[in-house]
């Protein structure tokens, strides 16, 4: 037994497996591997000295199995094959397959709203689990082929410290997934022999290999409980294609035939079109233009030579390969006849060009599928890419353009990619109000960086995870603020993945710690839901399935709703032989509706029953519910389509809406909105309710359906505004939007970064806020004895009128004090050379200021402190001359304590006081001696 750490696209854990790694290498045999291709082509199996692992050659003599590591790094740089670039090897792979049988499919979003377990998309497996792998739906072709765009910023999935220094790695790359689906009813498919074989085609016909330049690696893919064998076609140094067969899975520890086994090859685009082109890394193949815009912004272009020495050991490196990336990096400057020092200075600007015009990619493709830059989950890695490219920017003082950048990294996606392109404005929206918010966090960075300095504080590990994961402040930010001070600050090259286990550890803290309360049902029960039905009827009949625990109810069939989606479950009553039971609590597990009951419950299975919700309850529920469809799509038209619906909560006194957006929502956008949605109202527009097949129902409408989040199961309940907003929604909706009466938008709050909140009433309660606002303008109007309609006019003379009398007030308080603290009239005290005034005085904590900063203008060298009281507390205010040393803001804090509480402020004034008023005897009796103990 060992834990065995599996890489699994069905959700990304740790998993400790029933039986041991080696366990498992001995399942498979050489008549596993063994495909007709190998037979036919007289391939020969070999072990590999270096990794020990079985390969298939057609060279006789071949010693290593041709990885990169084995073979000593990478062996086509510099060798132009086919020299095909990104969109011609994304069209030579699409023409090869779908002439071999495959049916070309659309690409899913990055964002991948149809899963709760990732935040982006991050294999093309990833498209159909868990519905397709597990046999819910028919995948929507078979075989088929998907040119997967890919996201790998966060969790065990991150690229980020490989980027730029292994010449290979991305954080965002097109997986061409070659997929074919096997089970007793789908039987379109192939398995292992003709996979091989098309592959070995494409290698030999199309990319231009010669058979005996490939070589199989033998491997076992393992995640989700599920593992099989896989080859690695490797050329020249590099895996060009995996070929995984997904094959068996765990039962009771027990090993079994999966029902549904599946080829999931994932030819790395990007890196078919860098091994045809043989350029020095994969960044020069996929974004030309951008490395030459930001080499020739820079005069910056490494010797040729050097920079291919270089990414042919890079090759080597990957950094959750090594033990210490920075000592590996070290031998590689050895190896270039260099320091490490030296390698840095002289190709670091050459890694910096190639992360920046690679976070530039990723952040244009994610940006125009919905995602934001913010300070949560997957948005949280896009900022952090972002503020990257600004770090990488500042440390070697490179020169760009951010929006030419994106311009090109935006054109060259959207040749294949056209949807890119329609984002372009709000990409550099996004962009621009982001860049603006990385200045005000350097601001403060600066600061903290600067405090934690003069404390002495380490900046190790924890000290950089802290100040990102709280404040922001990514550890090259650290670096370049921690330089300006004359610090040198070590930041490990694999930061972003050591961060990652430690997020994932206090991931891991939390759930353990976080309990649930479960009722267990003896069985599972298929409840009839009526309430999908007929949303407007309130009395039903059912018959008694179970009852749990004398307060849980299972009926057959149930009008009331079960809390879900957002919405707040009905309420109402189930009577019985002249005994009548409240619905406090409904909620669904599974298949089954749970009714729980206010009283004991007394009834028995078999038992008929009446039932009735509370209907004004449900109709004001609904009302709210089918309001928050009406404005998620005038929110999209009023703001952009970049809007997408984050949480959602209605209920019967008002229903509130998250969106993503990255600026907050004002008076004018919200007024927009709001005429909208209740155009949409006015037109009594039919709102349709119909159940589809999952696969139906993304194939008719996108993936847009999942606005409201992802909605388990095979059918989807799809509601449909007509022309207006169609989402898998699982509430209770009105059958025409002119039953909502109307809808207010009462107010907007942005909640955190890059989501806004709407706060929405509809019908009743929204009728009643308007009135109120009504009665508030007449009361108002009521008051200054003017019409509703000058009121406006009649405040905004008020306010400046009030303006101006608090200016003069100032102005008097101001003469009054010069008048009071003159020369002639304070009288002063020396200690140790400083003036010091002490007196008790009247007014409020402003006016003291006023009374206070006047009086000190008497000395060059000298302190006031002057204190007044109220029925409820001390106040204490202290100022110092512009020459004067006196710490004053230590005196007022010491002196607030002695009445109970504090003071604070800097440089030239402070303010204090306290709520115990019967110590302020004891107060003025200590004054001078603290006074004393502070003016040294």
């Amino acid at each position: 037994m060992q834990n065995f750490i599996i890489f699994d696209l069905n959700l990304a854990f740790r998993v400790t497996m029933s039986i041991s790694k080696d366990q498992l290498k001995e399942r498979f045999t050489k008549e596993n591997y063994e495909v007709n291709l190998f037979k036919e082509k007289g391939f020969t199996r070999k072990q590999c000295p270096k990794c020990k692992h079985n390969f298939w050659t057609l060279v006789p003599d071949q010693e290593d199995c041709g990885d990169t590591r084995c073979s000593g790094g990478y062996k086509f740089i510099d060798k132009k094959g086919k020299n095909m670039d990104f969109d011609q090897t994304l069209k030579s792979l699409t023409d090869f397959f779908v002439k071999n049988g495959h049916t070309a499919i659309k690409d899913y979003p990055v964002v991948s709203r149809w899963r709760a377990d990732m935040d982006f998309t991050i294999a093309s497996i990833a498209d159909f689990q868990p519905w397709v792998l597990e046999g819910i739906i028919d995948p929507p072709a078979n075989p088929l082929i998907v040119p997967q765009m890919c996201i790998r910023t966060g969790g065990e999935f991150s690229d980020i410290d490989n980027i730029g220094k292994t010449a290979r790695h991305l954080t965002s790359f097109v997986m061409f997934g070659q997929h074919s689906f096997n089970s007793e009813r789908l039987t379109g498919g192939y398995w292992m022999d003709r996979c091989l074989d098309l592959n070995f085609q494409y290698l030999t016909e199309e990319l231009g290999l010669k058979p005996e330049e490939i070589s199989y690696v033998e491997g076992i893919w393992a995640g989700g409980g599920n593992f099989g064998p896989n080859l690695e076609a490797m050329a020249y140094g590099v895996e060009v294609v995996n070929n995984v067969f997904i094959e068996y899975g765990f039962d009771n520890g027990n090993v079994k035939k999966l029902d549904m086994q599946v080829i999931d090859v994932g030819w790395g685009l990007d890196r078919v079109s860098w091994f045809s082109q043989g350029t020095p890394s994969i960044y020069e193949a996929i974004f030309p233009k951008a490395i030459s815009y930001l080499q020739n912004e820079n005069d910056y272009k490494p010797d040729h030579e050097l920079l291919v020495d270089y990414n042919i050991l890079a090759g080597l490196l990957a950094v959750e390969e090594v033990k210490d990336l920075r000592e590996e990096r070290k031998l590689m400057a050895q190896k270039l006849g260099m320091t490490y020092g030296e390698m840095l200075k002289v190709l670091g600007p050459q890694e910096a060009i190639y992360a920046i015009a690679d976070h530039a990619r990723t952040l244009s493709m994610t940006i125009a599928d919905g995602a934001i830059p913010s300070n949560v989950g997957g948005g949280y890695n896009l900022r952090v890419l972002l503020r990257r490219i600004e770090s990488l920017r500042s440390l070697y003082n490179l020169q760009f353009s951010i929006e030419k950048l994106f311009d090109l990294q935006i054109d060259q996606l959207s040749v294949s990619y056209p949807r890119v392109k329609e984002h372009r404005d709000d990409i550099f929206k996004i962009i621009d109000i982001e860049l603006k918010r990385y200045e005000e966090t350097k601001k403060s960075g600066k600061r903290l960086v600067g405090q934690l300095i003069q404390k002495k504080e380490d900046f190790d590990f924890k000290t950089l995870v802290d100040l990102y994961q709280n404040n922001g402040i990514n550890p090259l930010m650290v670096k370049e603020l921690a330089k300006e001070n004359n610090l040198e600050v070590e930041v490990p090259d694999d930061f972003y993945i050591k961060m990652e286990k430690h997020f994932a550890k206090q991931k891991a803290k939390q759930k353990e710690a976080k309990e649930e309360i479960t009722v267990v049902l003896d069985k599972e029960y298929i409840t009839r839901t009526l309430f999908y039905e007929d949303v407007y009827q309130t009395k039903f009949n059912a018959t008694v399935e179970s009852v749990l625990d004398g307060e849980y109810l299972i009926l057959d069939q149930t009008l009331f709703y079960p809390t879900g989606g957002g919405q707040i479950h009905d309420i109402g009553t189930i009577s019985a032989n002249g005994n009548e039971y409240q619905v406090v609590d409904v909620f669904k597990k599974g298949s089954t509706i749970l009714h729980k009951i206010k009283e004991k419950c007394e009834l028995k299975k078999g038992q008929s029953v009446n039932g009735e919700i509370d209907g004004k309850r449900r109709m004001d529920i609904m009302r709210h519910h089918t309001a928050v469809h009406v404005v998620n799509n005038a929110a999209r038209v009023v703001l952009g389509d970049h809007v997408w619906q984050a949480g959602a909560d209605k209920t019967e006194h008002k229903a509130r809406l998250d969106i993503t957006h990255y600026n907050s929502v004002n008076f004018e956008e919200l007024q927009k909105m709001e005429y909208l949605a209740n155009q949409v109202v006015f037109e009594n527009r039919p709102v349709s309710k119909v159940d589809l097949d999952r696969d139906e129902a993304e194939r008719s409408y996108g993936f847009q359906i999942y606005q409201g989040g992802v909605v388990p199961g095979k059918t989807l309940h799809i509601v449909s505004i007509n022309q207006w907003d169609i989402e898998a929604c699982g509430g209770t909706h009105l059958d025409q939007t002119s039953d909502i009466g109307i809808i207010k938008l009462v107010g907007s709050e942005r909640i955190q970064d890059g989501i806004v909140r709407l706060e929405i009433l509809a019908g009743n309660p929204a009728l009643k806020f308007v009135q109120q606002q009504e009665n508030i303008l007449k009361e108002s109007s009521s008051i200054l004895s003017i019409e509703p309609k000058i009121l406006p006019k009649t405040v905004n003379r008020f306010f400046k009128e009030w303006k101006e009398q608090k200016k003069e007030i100032e102005n008097l308080n101001k003469r009054i004090a010069e008048l009071q603290f003159s020369p002639a009239q304070v009288k002063t005290k020396k200690i140790n050379g400083v003036d010091v005034l002490v007196q008790e005085t009247t007014g409020n904590q402003k006016e003291l200021i006023v009374q206070a900063t006047q009086a000190v203008k008497n000395f060059e060298n000298g302190i006031s402190i002057l204190i007044s009281s109220d029925e409820n507390k001390v106040i204490l205010v202290g100022a110092r001359s512009q020459k004067s040393q006196v710490d004053i803001v230590s005196i007022v804090k010491e002196l607030s304590e002695i009445v109970g509480g504090s003071g604070g402020g800097k440089g030239e004034l402070a303010i204090g006081g306290g709520p115990q008023k019967d110590k302020l005897s004891n107060l003025l009796s200590n004054i001078v001696k603290i006074i004393e103990s502070n003016v040294k």
